[in-house]
């Protein structure tokens, strides 16, 4: 899996270093007993030498039993300086791994924001924005847990089993059998807890994920829900997700305190066993006293690592539940790669703008078996055209303007700009030369300046208020307190309809781009200003698509397509389409007459 080997594959240096340093600092931790035993049965009760060679060396070299007798603040010094180790070791296993952890989540992250914006507009129709906000967030930060904390445990727990049955053994054989007694019982708990707590967590996190979808669509929404005053409804709605996202979450806080009871009582088990059975060791002669502490306390820092367990399992089973919902998005493939798509394209041509169609047809890939969205759609216009488009809802106008940004990509025909096939050309640098301005236009969370900008950051100012006089929004601007300076809120909440539309047709004006498209953008706009933009639009050396429902807008412009069920039905100039008794006259007939009426 790709999340799998990049990017925190690269960090291996790190997290090895990691696991290296908390095997040291185990390795540590158990010199502090063996140090006490020593001390206590030598040195103290004088049983006899430790069965450990580098002990007895230690004590050799510090004079023998009987210097250290008289000197016994020497192995304190010796235990404080080992302790004083583990600590450093321990410090160095967290700051690398956590260090690694955090670098990788970062870069992960990353990828992750790259490679939303790479895949095809139909992955995001499929896609729910608030699960995606879920794997961006709460997964990838799940993952970095286990790396940052979990992964340490892991060399931890190998080294006390490696170590700590190896000494047990070699102080006493048949008590080391009663200490390891219960370690199979307690792996194999351990291993059905790693299964259950798996599926319990992919429940909790697509639970999850429904509830952010959910709370993202109320908020995007929220002006619409209080218009209607469907708050009681609504509020039903989140409780339920939200009683559905804690019967799942408690399942799995259920299983985490079920494991935690039962380890828990398998230690204090196997812990009494081997202070009742050592107790009688001790007692007979066969174990010293010194043995028997040390033994305790080897049999804690073993069993603790055991028990601990439990919790990297649950962390890894969250982890690859995770990893394997990041992995979903990753392994989405791009637009150059989509099968629904065309090759992504290299070329990059001098674009001016003449658009040709030629018998394009095409079908959206969730529309199944149900009509095409457009028809064998054939017409051909030269650069610095005004286009108008006519039709009625759901008659592919939308449609044939995704195409012409390569949202998508024909599935019969072609189209050409300048001569060049549409799929040859790179995407990027198509959609540079194909400036969109939608009905419902989106503004970003920024100063008005910054969002006229954001198709061309370098826009001078004097370019920037050239565009927004052509928008007739430039007066409007200057009327507010800190002027283009100004913050539109999010999505532009502070700004009218009309008003969020005239700034996103400045938007476009800015960008430069020879290839226009205004998707009914002008359609919260009064007639007066309706006028004055396209007005200063035909004065403008681009090609340039109208969409509108207004036959007034449309009738100024150079040439008329008028679409109908996915085909183009009537085009031609506006005048001649109207002296006509076609589609477009009946509008404009109608359209006259409605007015004729208000008036």
């Amino acid at each position: 899996m790709r999340v799998a080997q990049s990017p925190f594959a690269t960090e291996w240096p790190r997290f090895t270093g990691a696991v290296i340093a908390t095997v040291i600092a185990a390795i540590l931790g158990f010199s502090v007993p063996l140090m006490v035993q020593a001390v206590l049965d030598w040195v103290l009760l004088d049983q006899g030498a430790p069965p450990f060679r580098w002990v007895v060396a230690l004590v050799r070299a510090a004079g023998g039993a009987d210097a250290i007798r008289d000197r016994l603040w020497l192995p304190a010094i010796a235990i404080v300086v080992v302790t004083a180790g583990n600590g450093a070791a321990s410090y160095l296993a967290g700051r690398w791994s956590a260090l690694g952890a955090e670098r990788a989540a970062r870069q992960l992250r990353n990828t992750l924001y790259d490679h939303i914006h790479a895949v095809s507009v139909a992955y995001h129709q499929r896609s729910s924005s608030g699960d995606l906000l879920q794997r961006c967030t709460s997964d990838v930060d799940t993952v970095r847990k286990f790396f940052a904390i979990q992964l340490m445990e892991v060399g931890r727990a190998a080294a006390m089993v490696a170590v700590a049955i190896p000494v047990m053994a070699q102080l006493n054989g048949r008590l080391t059998l009663v200490a390891v007694a219960l370690l199979p019982v307690a792996f194999w708990y351990t291993l059905h807890f790693f299964r259950n707590v798996q599926i319990a967590f992919t429940a909790s996190d697509e639970a999850e994920g429904d509830l952010s979808a959910l709370l993202q669509e109320h908020l995007a929404g929220l002006r619409v829900v209080r218009a209607f005053a469907r708050e009681p409804e609504e509020y039903r709605r989140f409780t339920a997700r939200n009683t559905t996202h804690r019967d799942v979450t408690m399942r799995l806080i259920y299983l985490l305190a079920r494991y935690w009871a039962v380890s828990s009582w398998i230690v204090i088990v196997q812990l009494g066993a081997v202070l009742v059975v050592g107790t009688t060791f001790a007692a007979g002669g066969t174990l010293t006293v010194g043995g028997l502490l040390v033994f305790l306390m080897l049999e804690q820092m073993l069993l603790w690592p055991i028990r601990q367990m439990g919790m990297v399992l649950a962390d890894l089973g969250k982890a690859r539940v995770a990893l394997g919902r990041i992995g979903e998005v990753l392994n989405a493939p791009d637009e150059d790669h989509d099968p629904v798509l065309s090759g992504g394209g290299s070329e990059r041509p001098v674009i001016r703008g003449a658009v040709a169609f030629e018998n394009v047809s095409f079908a959206y890939p969730d529309a199944g078996d149900g009509p095409a969205a457009l028809h064998e759609v054939s017409f051909s216009v030269e650069e610095g055209t005004t286009v108008g488009v006519l039709g009625a809802t759901g008659s592919g106008k939308t449609t044939m303007i995704m195409l012409l940004a390569r949202l998508y990509d024909p599935s019969g025909g072609r189209i050409l700009i300048d001569g060049h096939d549409i799929t040859t050309i790179d995407r990027t640098w198509t959609r540079r030369h194909v400036a969109v301005v939608l009905q419902e236009p989106f503004l970003f969370a920024r100063t008005i300046r910054d969002n006229i900008s954001l198709g061309r950051s370098a826009a001078r100012d004097a370019e920037i208020f050239a565009a927004t006089r052509s928008a007739a929004v430039h007066d409007v601007i200057e009327g507010f307190s800190r002027g283009y300076d100004t913050p539109v809120g999010e999505r532009g909440v502070t700004l009218s309809g009309g008003q969020k539309q005239r700034v996103a047709i400045a938007r476009a004006l800015v960008s430069g781009s020879p290839i226009l498209v205004f998707d009914d953008s002008l359609s919260a706009v009064d007639t007066r200003t309706d006028a004055r933009i396209r007005a200063a639009l035909l004065d403008r050396q681009a090609t340039t698509f109208l969409i509108s429902h207004r036959a007034t807008t449309l009738a100024r412009c150079d040439h008329l397509l008028v679409l109908d069920r996915g085909r183009v039905v009537e085009q031609g100039a506006p005048e001649v389409l109207r002296a006509a008794d076609g589609a477009f006259a009946r509008v404009w007939r109608q359209q006259q007459g409605a007015a004729d009426v208000d008036a």
